[in-house]
């Protein structure tokens, strides 16, 4: 899935005249030769803005364990969390750094000079086209608590006023089991990565959902008939647009660089 999405990036980047650059690192690669090179870029001004394409928490663990490393969910955090924070601040094109993050989370994201995650860029946009050019009202569920789209998503509605509920696997589990599911909301964004986990009859009639499962649905459409009133596909929903969003951020970061070289 990441080397599909970086493949596409590239070639939307290059249609619209962006140039984009791939660097490859194995994850067994010592963490400061990637790091060196995320320097290398930080200070080059060529380079607009820096992405660095997320793995699977589970391809991490099995490809360091077979590597013959003791590792643990937490390791593949901690992991993380030392890439994404030697990004410059300034060239972080889709809302990586844990700076950008304590932004969002404050509502000062737009006065300090971040963009927003591209996917969650691209899941506001969808929800202002199901609202018909502003975001639908009611209650929000937000599923799945990433760092790329969850809690991220669900500060930015907050801080538009939006009455909010960031749904993890526990709390799904306890929603079910007490027989109100995602029958108290109206609209649904959903990012588990789990397949079909989503299921018609959880849903409250006329909702709108916004599945961001990858690379197969988080909504079972088998057991949907017509109870939602706006559903994004898997494929061609999301991704796309959060790809475009991408591209988008890195248009505003240039124009953020040459406002200030001026």
């Amino acid at each position: 899935g990441s080397q599909l999405y970086t493949r596409l990036k590239k070639e939307a980047a290059h249609r619209v005249g962006i140039e984009y650059e791939v660097s490859t690192f194995s994850f067994c690669d010592p963490l400061e030769e990637v790091l060196a090179k995320i320097g290398q870029l930080n200070a080059d001004h060529r380079v607009t803005g820096i992405i660095i394409q997320k793995p699977w928490r589970k391809t991490w663990l099995s490809v360091m364990q077979e590597a013959g490393a003791d590792v643990s969910p937490e390791d593949f955090n901690q992991w993380w969390q030392q890439l994404v924070s030697g990004l410059d601040p300034a060239k972080d094109v889709d809302g990586l750094h844990p700076s950008t993050h304590q932004a969002i989370q404050a509502g000062t994201w737009q006065s300090h000079g971040n963009v927003l995650p591209a996917t969650v860029r691209a899941v506001l946009s969808i929800l202002e086209i199901a609202g018909q050019g502003s975001l639908p009202n009611g209650r929000y569920a937000v599923i799945g608590k990433s760092d790329l789209l969850g809690a991220p998503l669900a500060a930015v509605l907050r801080h538009q006023g939006k009455d909010v509920v960031l749904v993890g696997k526990k709390e799904l589990t306890e929603r079910v089991a007490e027989g109100s599911a995602l029958k108290d909301v109206a609209v649904v964004v959903t990012s588990t990565g789990q397949t079909h986990l989503i299921k018609g009859e959880w849903l409250k009639e006329g909702s709108i959902v916004v599945d961001v499962g990858e690379p197969k649905p988080d909504v079972d459409r088998a057991s949907l008939a017509d109870r939602p009133a706006f559903l994004t596909p898997v494929p061609g929903g999301v991704g796309p647009l959060t790809v475009v969003s991408l591209l988008e951020n890195a248009l505003h970061i240039a124009d953020t660089m040459s406002y200030h070289l001026v």
